[in-house]
């Protein structure tokens, strides 16, 4: 697993002349503007999430008046359901997932609950006590978890990591089998554990962004840490493409790709413009978080057009290696990119 981290660090440290990082494999994506064919009128703000099916059907979960927006292949629209406020489900949209029967699971990090939906946007199962959170960094479900996962045998798994720092597994029924984390740096410590991703093609290995401390970590479906990557800078979301590549979605504007070992393939990203500030509410991190660098802070001030990225939030991959990068955009400070909330990428060769 060493020889895995330092496969990505070594290419963290490739930089132009001029000093700036360097961008590595861009040629192998293009981006494909305009792709989602919105109801006119309909807008995303932001996007919190996305998530793909059996079908290639894309499922775009946003912090709009339509939060779960329903497409095709194609970027046709499909569907859309849910509300934000009052009782219809959604306070703060953060993660989604589609299991593999075809169920949407959402995660909302201020109603602090889970829920699992028919594809339709019926609601099945709701798993914590929405708008009741349990004590910070207790270790009890939830405050204000981020995202859920499903394995292979039904069992969901949820990372519950703004105001906690674990990983807590479920029964298909909702009924709470077992947790593991804390906070810190070590491995099996969380330092905000932003989303899961589970590899049914891998006996269900479990990989979570850690996102403060810079790593994605994997371990077991029983908890065990097995390794870690690396040389990331706020790693919000993992997923694995059908040939096996992984790619990254990291908070400080940017993209990574990882090869089948973990070695990096394409980034993207380094050289958008930003001011000095903060970025991603770094009053969550630990005091000792390696996020503290000031090379992982500032705000993007303006659209830095197609391909690039503000604030990359949550990821996708279809069957045919097309992703799609979820953002949840500046739009705290005035900006909203509109389509480029969300933008889908198609390899060019």
């Amino acid at each position: 697993m060493a020889a895995m981290r330092e496969a990505v660090a070594e290419r963290e440290d490739a930089f132009d002349e001029d000093g700036a990082a360097a961008t590595i494999g861009r040629d192998r994506y293009e981006v494909v503007e305009g792709f989602f064919q919105r109801p006119k009128g309909w807008t995303f703000v932001e996007v919190a999430d996305v998530a793909v099916d059996a079908d290639d059907n894309v499922f775009v979960f946003s912090r709009g008046r339509h939060p779960v927006m329903v497409f095709d292949r194609d970027g046709a629209f499909l569907d859309a359901w849910g509300e934000i406020g009052g009782d219809h489900y959604f306070t703060f949209p953060h993660g989604l997932t589609v299991g593999p029967d075809g169920s949407v699971y959402t995660a909302d990090s201020r109603d602090h609950s889970v829920r699992k939906f028919t594809r339709e946007g019926r609601p099945v199962l709701t798993i914590g006590s929405p708008h009741q959170n349990a004590p910070s960094f207790s270790g009890r479900p939830f405050n204000r978890p981020t995202h859920a996962a499903v394995a292979s045998n039904g069992d969901i798994y949820v990372s519950d990591g703004y105001g906690n720092a674990q990983i807590h597994v479920f029964d298909s029924a909702g009924r709470h089998r077992f947790s593991w984390g804390s906070p810190g740096r070590e491995p099996g410590q969380f330092n905000t554990v932003h989303s899961v991703f589970i590899d049914h093609a891998d006996d269900d290995r479990v990989y979570a962004a850690d996102r403060y401390n810079n790593r994605v970590q994997f371990f077991t479906r029983g908890g065990e840490y097995v390794g870690e990557w690396g040389g990331l800078r706020l790693p919000q979301s993992v997923r694995k493409g059908p040939d096996g590549e992984w790619v990254i979605a990291e908070l400080s504007h940017r993209v990574s790709v990882l090869d089948a070992d973990g070695r990096l393939l394409a980034r993207w990203g380094d050289g958008v413009r930003a001011n000095d500030e903060a970025i991603g509410g770094v009053e969550l991190a630990l005091p000792e978080a390696p996020s503290r660098d000031p090379m992982v802070r500032g705000k993007v001030p303006n659209d830095p057009g197609p391909g690039l990225f503000c604030a990359p939030h949550g990821i996708a991959i279809d069957s045919q290696g097309s992703f799609y990068v979820a953002e949840a955009s500046e739009s705290w400070i005035g900006l909203d990119r509109g389509d480029r909330a969300i933008q889908k990428f198609v390899r060019t060769g």
